[in-house]
């Protein structure tokens, strides 16, 4: 099986940095190439769901010949939704969606948007959040190339006008306990969009739980994939 992956705002692969060795061999970790980082910088943002989703949907190109199941974390859990609606309407049905540390996509903002704050204010804004290196932060050259990035994820999130259809398939919510930016009952609310048996996990941590409490939430996802796979098979 495949699990394709969409990270959180900015990120890249390192997002999932070590989930290839933990879910293998109940699971190939393909990690989305977004353009503005890694081998794609340089390459034109993106800003809109729409175009999010057709990107994303050519990376997924060769998932019709097997298996696969998708994951999304804060920004990227809203990309993998849309996505599983965008892939389940050409046939291509995802084993499981997995989303994690992001409010249900139908809530209304609590916050302002993230794209439209002066750069100063964004900063804080990203201190708060606490998943960017200070040195980073503290780098007007970093940040001059970084802000860019993250204002076009930002703003994908923040104007995506879908976010009420039912998930394709089986859905897994996580996040943390801790979260400040996520209220643990606005996370719970993407159950709406599942099915009865959608589960929700919550973790000890932060908003960036996901690297924290790596080790738990990749058990978790293999244990999933496994039974996905015994289910599909009997």
């Amino acid at each position: 099986m495949i699990l394709f992956c969409v990270p959180f705002a900015g990120g890249g692969a390192e997002a999932f940095e070590g989930w290839h060795e933990a879910l293998a061999p109940v699971a190939e970790v393909r990690v989305a190439e977004l353009p503005g980082r890694g081998a794609r910088f340089g390459r034109p943002l993106i800003d809109s769901m729409p175009a999010l989703v057709s990107e994303l949907a050519e990376q997924c190109e060769d998932l019709s010949q097997g298996p696969f199941a998708l994951l999304g974390y804060s920004f990227g859990s809203y990309a993998a939704y849309a996505l599983s609606l965008h892939l389940a309407e050409r046939g291509r049905v995802p084993r499981r969606l997995f989303v994690g540390g992001s409010r249900a996509p139908f809530l209304p903002p609590r916050d302002r948007f993230r794209h439209l704050m002066p750069d100063a204010e964004l900063i804080a804004e990203l201190r708060a959040l606490g998943g960017t290196d200070p040195e980073v932060l503290a780098s007007e050259q970093l940040m001059a190339m970084y802000l860019p990035v993250l204002r076009a994820d930002f703003k994908v999130v923040e104007t995506y006008e879908g976010g009420t259809e039912p998930a394709p398939c089986p859905l897994t919510v996580f996040g943390a306990r801790r979260d400040a930016f996520v209220p643990t009952e606005d996370l719970a609310a993407w159950t709406r969009l599942g099915d009865a048996a959608g589960e929700v996990r919550v973790y000890d941590g932060d908003h960036f739980v996901i690297r924290s409490e790596r080790s738990r939430i990749c058990r978790a996802v293999r244990a999933d994939l496994t039974l996905d796979a015994l289910g599909a098979a009997s």
